[in-house]
């Protein structure tokens, strides 16, 4: 176990002064795991006022200090010391009515959640491991502490951290935890959407999301209720090979681990069980020479899902906007040649067009071999490269970029909206290749267009 010198200097510190004190729950399952924590906590037997005096020559802030958390501000960073307590009621399901402090390490680590986040760690004594968090760990198993039914309506944000720690480390759920974790989900909807949504976030960029989505649908559904319309719709098309939940899953495994792209991969087929028609095949074969399932309109359907969640779970505004474009244009067909890519280039910029290259990529790669074409990964592939080419010559594709601007415009005797209409049309002429980005030739248009 192996932890930075700030934290050790902090539980060191306390020890001397005659407190009990830990790193305590995701740094030592991590440190265990191999990985590097993102950060530390420390647990001890000092109260608020305690912590404080042993740390009085540092600056420390009082960041939730009626629920005993101090934190203590190093040359290597912020860490938090919460004195050992013991929760009161959960009367709302998201948060102690009461907190008393303690000095007993176990009734702290017996409120905690889950085995693998309930030990805790000093040099002086070890591991200190009271639940089986080792041995789960070793199992790859995730399992509450003690009573599941108490630790999933004490916080039933529980519910969400549990899919989420499943996702990110590849581990299963104990019997009993996951028989609570469904019979309680209906709670998430007495949880604050910023902590849903924050969950949610980690859960979609983990390493094994595919089979969280495809076991848990149902749990997610409690958040996003359309997700159970698409657990096992049939497609009934020659370009898919999976129904439409399993599609999805799929998509958001095979796109970059971006927080934006794995939730425009979670909702841009979302819409398809309400926009499905069906027209009888025709010809040889399941499907005949055309799909016998359409979706018409699914992709504004599926934006406006999106969009509505993401607001309702208090996604930022920015984040809701690009994953709507996003979804909106997952379908759209990219072309390779310049002038394509300059509009392209015009119309996202560079990083949404990279954006939904890797959505299309991730979208193409849950499909049959038929919906990929014969490169289909290749040609995005292309595009890319011409837009790196188109941006690195310094070719022209936007108003900023153009040789001639308003001002010179408005010297000719041009207004209002006048202006923009004569601006985008010179563009349009210079992306087309009609005439050169040249300031004098640009004005010679203008003046023969007056």
């Amino acid at each position: 176990m192996q932890f930075p010198e700030n934290v050790k200097k902090i539980i060191n510190r306390l020890e001397t002064a005659g407190f009990e004190a830990y790193a305590v729950g995701g740094c030592v399952r991590d440190s265990l795991l191999g990985l590097t924590p993102p950060d530390y906590d420390i647990a001890t037997s000092a109260f608020p006022d305690e912590i404080k005096e042993v740390f009085k020559d540092y600056k420390t802030v009082d960041i939730g200090a009626k629920h005993g958390t101090i934190a203590v501000i190093t040359d290597d960073g912020k860490i938090e010391v919460t004195t050992f307590r013991t929760d009161g009621d959960y009367s709302d399901s998201r948060r102690p009515d009461s907190v008393v402090f303690t000095k007993d390490l176990k009734s702290d680590l017996s409120r905690r959640d889950f085995t693998v986040n309930a030990m805790a760690f000093s040099e002086k004594t070890g591991i200190i491991d009271l639940f089986g968090g080792k041995k789960d760990l070793r199992d790859r198993v995730l399992r509450a502490v003690r009573e599941p039914e108490k630790r999933f309506t004490e916080d039933a944000l529980r519910i969400m951290r549990a899919l989420r720690f499943m996702s990110e480390l590849g581990f299963s759920c104990e019997t009993e935890t996951g028989k609570y974790l469904r019979k309680l989900k209906d709670k998430l909807l007495l949880i604050a959407p910023e902590r849903i949504s924050a969950e949610l976030d980690k859960l979609l960029t983990g390493d094994y999301t595919e089979s969280i989505i495809l076991e848990y649908y149902d749990v997610l559904g409690v958040i996003i209720p359309e997700l159970i319309d698409c657990a096992g719709f049939d497609q009934q098309s020659k370009y898919h090979v999976y129904d439409v939940l399993s599609h999805i899953a799929k998509t958001v495994s095979n796109s970059p681990k971006e927080r934006v792209l794995r939730l425009t991969m979670l909702f841009h087929d979302i819409a398809k069980p309400c926009c499905f028609s069906f027209e009888p095949s025709v010809g040889a074969g399941k499907f005949g020479d055309a799909p016998a399932g359409h979706f018409y309109g699914h992709q504004k359907k599926s934006a406006e899902i999106a969009e509505n969640t993401m607001r309702r779970l208090r996604y930022d505004n920015a984040a809701t906007a690009k994953v709507k474009l996003l979804i909106e244009n997952h379908d759209r067909e990219l072309k390779t040649d310049d002038v394509s890519v300059k509009r392209l280039l015009n119309k996202f910029g560079f990083e949404t067009l990279r954006q939904l290259c890797d959505v299309q990529v991730a979208d193409a790669g849950a499909k049959s071999e038929l919906a990929r074409g014969e490169d289909k990964v290749g040609t995005l592939r292309l595009v890319m490269e011409k837009a790196i080419e188109i941006i690195e010559k310094e070719q022209c594709f936007s108003l900023s970029q153009l040789a001639v601007n308003g001002n010179d415009l408005i010297e000719r005797g041009f207004k209002g909206a006048e202006i923009g209409r004569v601006l985008q049309d010179l563009l349009e002429k210079v992306i087309s290749g009609e005439v050169p980005n040249d300031k004098q030739a640009l004005l010679e248009i203008v003046e023969k267009a007056r």
